[in-house]
């Protein structure tokens, strides 16, 4: 098959990887616009666009994919198939039913659930004990398409939004050509999903970063857990921001919401509005992360300029 494959973030790689070293061939990508980054706002390129010009694959970045131009690119493509993964953008009708064999969507949730742009994340914020990856024929709605097949993937305890995503990345690419084959053969049997079931996972906004230790210590671990690596949650200390990357729930009870029960070397304790949370990586703001007890290590004048007593992270916001 002559195949289209749209997608911007690193967890496609690994599925366009499997479809490059198969009998397909890959007539063009698409990806995302570069964006601005960084306190320049230099605009960088996506994983996908990094991947192509590292490996000379032709690619192009629409800024309209509804534009004529976009359409005639895509009808000298002469496509068999198009793969939506993470792509960024919705694709209008007229060009997802231009492929011989239609279009098709990798989405990592079982749908109907965690339809939207942040389902890994939102996932493990709202303590799933596990969520998977859906091929889908693709539809004008969003991820409103009937379910090719679904494949179940674990959250576990500590399960980061990065660890959870590069377990998606596995499954999609081992699945990614049978179901091509599939396609190919016609031997798809359709599910049309129950929309009455279906929920959203909308973006991460920054604004939902703030840790809010005033809420149970459980809801403080996912959310730490489920902004990681990005956008990252976050808290104050003594006016400093400091960045949490993993965290764990612990049973010692907590002597108040924001409180530091334990800081050494080897352990980062903190209370809730019930249990504590341990935290297991942080940083500052521009560093890298670290393990706690590396960044109590780098860190130890910044700590002890305040008398232990008065260790506290305060509740920023109430969920």
């Amino acid at each position: 098959m002559k195949i289209i494959f749209a997608a911007t973030p690193d967890i496609s790689i690994s599925c366009l990887e499997e479809i490059l070293n198969s009998s397909h061939e890959i007539g063009l990508i698409l990806t995302m616009p570069d964006k601005p980054s960084g306190r320049g706002k230099k605009l960088l390129p996506g994983p996908i666009k990094k991947f192509c010009l590292e490996n000379n694959l032709p690619f192009i970045q629409p800024k309209n994919l509804k534009s004529l131009e976009v359409k005639n690119i895509f009808k000298e493509a002469g496509s068999d198939l198009l793969i939506v993964f993470a792509y960024g953008k919705i694709i209008p009708k007229d060009i997802f039913e231009l492929p011989t064999y239609g279009s098709i969507n990798v989405h990592t949730s079982i749908l109907p659930k965690y339809r939207g742009a942040a389902p890994i994340q939102r996932a493990i914020i709202n303590g799933e004990k596990f969520t998977g990856i859906t091929f889908m024929k693709l539809s004008e709605g969003l991820d409103e398409g009937p379910i090719i097949e679904s494949f179940k993937v674990a959250i576990e305890e500590e399960e980061t939004s990065g660890s959870l995503a590069e377990k998606m990345a596995k499954v999609s690419s081992r699945e990614i050509l049978q179901t091509i084959e599939n396609i190919e053969l016609n031997n798809i049997k359709y599910t049309e999903q129950d929309h009455s079931k279906a929920s959203y996972a909308d973006k991460l906004l920054k604004n939902e970063s703030c840790i809010a230790w005033n809420n149970k210590a459980e809801i403080i671990k996912n959310m730490i857990n489920g902004f990681s690596p990005n956008p990252c949650a976050y808290s104050t200390y003594e006016k400093e921001r400091v960045n949490v990357h993993k965290a764990r729930l612990c049973s010692t009870k907590s002597k108040g919401p924001g409180k530091i029960l334990e800081f050494s070397g080897e352990k980062l304790l903190i209370g809730a509005n019930d249990l504590s949370v341990e935290i297991l990586e942080l940083s500052r703001p521009g560093k890298r992360k670290m393990p706690v007890a590396d960044f109590y290590n780098g860190s130890r004048k910044f700590f002890e300029a305040v008398s232990y007593t008065h260790l506290t992270l305060p509740t920023n916001r109430e969920v």
